[in-house]
C-alpha cells in the first residue's frame, strides 16, 4: 500500500490533470451542440496515413516495454489487475485521465504548437524539437510534485523522446492527429497511474518488494 502522504499526490495529480484539461477540452469545444462529435471530429480528421499508424503502434509497444523494464511498479501492477484491489480508485480515475490527456495534449502538443510554429517559418526538424521539448518539461511536474527532482529529470527525459517520436510521427502521417493521440491514449491506460506512482515514490530501478506503507 502507499503512505498517506504518496496517496494523496497521486490522487491530487490524476484529479488536478484530469479536471484541467477536461474543462480545456470542454472549453476549446464549446461552441458546439454535440462537442464529442466535434471533437471526434476533430481528432480523426484528417485519418492519417498508414506509415503513420504503423509508427504509432511500434511507438506504443516499445515505450510500453521499457517503462516496464524500468519500474518495478510497472512490472508488478500494470499487467497484473487481481493486484490492483488497494488501488482500484485510483485505476478508475486514470482511465478517464488517459483518454483525456490523450486527446488534449495531442491536440496541444502536436496540432497546435507544431503547427503554430511551422506558420513561423520553423522547419519540420524544430518543430519536432520544440514539441518535444515542451511535452518533456511539462511532464517533468510528476517528479517535482512530489519534491524528487530526480523523478523529475527521469519523467522529462521519457516523455521528451515520446514527444518527438510521437511529433515524427504526426509529420510521416501527414499532420495527421489520430495516430499520435491513439498512441498516447493506448500508452496512458496501460502504464497509468503507475507511471505516476512510481514517479512519486522514486521507485526506477529498484526491486519490486512493496509499495511504501
Amino acid at each position: 500500500m502507499l503512505n498517506s502522504r504518496a496517496t494523496k499526490l497521486v490522487w491530487g495529480f490524476l484529479l488536478g490533470v484530469t479536471i484541467s484539461e477536461g474543462t480545456a477540452l470542454a472549453f476549446t469545444f464549446r461552441a458546439n451542440a454535440n462537442w464529442f462529435s466535434a471533437l471526434w471530429h476533430y481528432a480523426l480528421t484528417p485519418p492519417g496515413l498508414l506509415p503513420a499508424w504503423f509508427l504509432a503502434a511500434a511507438i506504443t509497444a516499445a515505450y510500453i516495454l521499457i517503462s516496464a523494464s524500468r519500474s518495478p511498479v510497472i512490472r508488478e501492477h500494470a499487467l497484473q489487475p487481481w493486484k490492483w484491489g488497494p488501488y482500484v480508485g485510483i485505476c478508475l480515475l486514470a482511465i478517464l485521465m488517459a483518454l483525456i490527456t490523450g486527446l488534449f495534449e495531442e491536440a496541444f502538443f502536436r496540432r497546435a504548437l507544431m503547427d503554430g510554429v511551422m506558420h513561423r517559418g520553423a522547419d519540420p526538424l524544430l518543430q519536432v524539437v520544440i514539441s518535444a521539448l515542451a511535452f518533456g518539461a511539462v511532464h517533468a511536474i510528476w517528479g517535482v510534485f512530489a519534491r524528487n527532482f530526480r523523478a523529475a529529470w527521469s519523467a522529462m527525459v521519457a516523455t521528451g523522446s515520446l514527444g518527438a517520436l510521437l511529433a515524427i510521427t504526426y509529420l510521416v502521417g501527414d499532420r495527421s492527429l489520430a495516430p499520435c493521440a491513439a498512441s498516447h491514449i493506448a500508452i496512458n491506460l496501460a502504464l497509468e497511474p503507475w507511471l505516476i506512482v512510481t514517479a512519486v515514490t522514486g521507485r526506477w530501478g529498484q526491486s519490486p518488494g512493496k509499495l511504501p506503507h
